[in-house]
């Protein structure tokens, strides 16, 4: 008998970069901007029952996420990271052999749930210059009708933002539910947070990873309407978040004045670095996101950084050359191009 699912025999596990490095720009993780201020005065009060189970429905962390976007708790559900929330709503929603859809490159987890699930994952190709057509994807999910939708705003690697009236349109236009995953937003423009009760196939995603820079702690939500909301609930695991983490992500959420500035010196800085680029023989595209997504003609230039303690994110497959860069502090982007400018020195003189 065979043990292991058909499904997931080739699969292959997540392996981030174990390496020792000076400067860490390979996974889009935000600055440690909250969490100094949270942990000088952090008390769990002597209501804080460690020996109890979690609150099965983070009601306090709902109603602090509630006040941070502006909707009402009831259209809240808290996880394990924006991970946790692509993965519930796949277990809820698509059977074997549904179909789920979404522009390629993207985020490679949307395919692998989508394995895990025994579902079939469509990608639509993006444009050559990783812009996306809509249009192009309306007509395929009317050919094949997928389950659901999914669609990384901005985009992870590219940086790519669809305009909120080309999702408005995809909303409209197709019958499947549409997941938009905003885990970079606060760096852009756009969110379709405000929009969620005004469609019933609308989901919209976000993290505490990036801009509150609390990655470890494993915080995201979705965002819905109530009968979406009541059946993942159905669904969800019970005490699915822990109650260090609901408390951490409460107590961040309150500082939304120090999250916008955070967000602002990133874009600042994105500029910045994708200028730096654009002056290095690479093919650097526009970014919404805290990254930059760029190509080289350099063979491994991810390994020649990693040499010099500089970690970076490489690709594979179709996207063989192609890099994304983790916007960092300007003291951090400066020695990253100065790195960089010795390697393709170092590459012309061995020419």
């Amino acid at each position: 008998m065979e043990l292991v699912k058909k499904s997931i025999k080739d699969l292959k596990g997540y392996n981030p970069n174990q390496v020792p490095y000076r400067i860490k720009l390979d996974a889009n993780e935000g600055k440690n901007i909250l969490f100094i201020d949270i942990a000088e005065g952090l008390s769990f009060g002597e209501d804080f029952n460690i020996n109890f189970y979690p609150d099965n429905d983070a009601l306090l962390l709902r109603e602090e996420i509630g006040r941070y976007l502006d909707v009402k708790p009831a259209n809240i559900i808290a996880g394990n990271g924006s991970s946790e929330m692509i993965e519930l709503v796949i277990k809820t929603f698509v059977d074997k052999d549904e179909a789920i859809m979404s522009f390629v490159p993207s985020f490679s987890m949307y395919s692998v749930f989508s394995r895990i699930y025994s579902a079939k994952f469509i990608g639509v190709e993006s444009n050559e210059d990783f812009s996306v057509d809509i249009d192009i994807l309306i007509r395929k999910a009317k050919e094949i009708n997928p389950k659901i939708i999914l669609l990384c705003n901005p985009n992870n690697p590219t940086g790519y933002l669809i305009d909120k009236k080309n999702i408005k349109k995809l909303l409209a236009e197709t019958d499947s539910i549409v997941v938009v995953d905003e885990a970079y937003m606060e760096f852009a423009e756009g969110s379709m947070v405000q929009e969620v009760s005004k469609y019933k196939n609308l989901i919209v995603l976000r993290t505490l990873s990036k801009a509150l820079g609390l990655a470890a702690i494993r915080l995201g939500y979705m965002i819905s309407n109530e009968e979406i909301i009541k059946i993942i609930n159905n669904v969800k695991s019970p005490y699915n978040l822990n109650a260090i983490t609901q408390h951490i992500g409460t107590m961040a959420l309150k500082k939304k004045d120090k999250i916008i500035d955070y967000a602002e010196e990133v874009k600042k800085e994105r500029d910045f670095l994708f200028n730096e680029l654009k002056k290095l023989p690479f093919e650097v595209y526009k970014s919404r996101a805290n990254f930059v997504f760029f190509k080289s003609d350099i063979d491994d230039l991810d390994k020649k950084l990693a040499a010099e303690g500089i970690l970076i994110r490489s690709f594979s497959g179709d996207l063989h050359g192609y890099y994304r860069v983790t916007v960092g502090s300007r003291a951090e982007n400066m020695e990253l191009i100065k790195l960089l400018k010795e390697i393709i020195k170092n590459e012309k003189n061995q020419s």
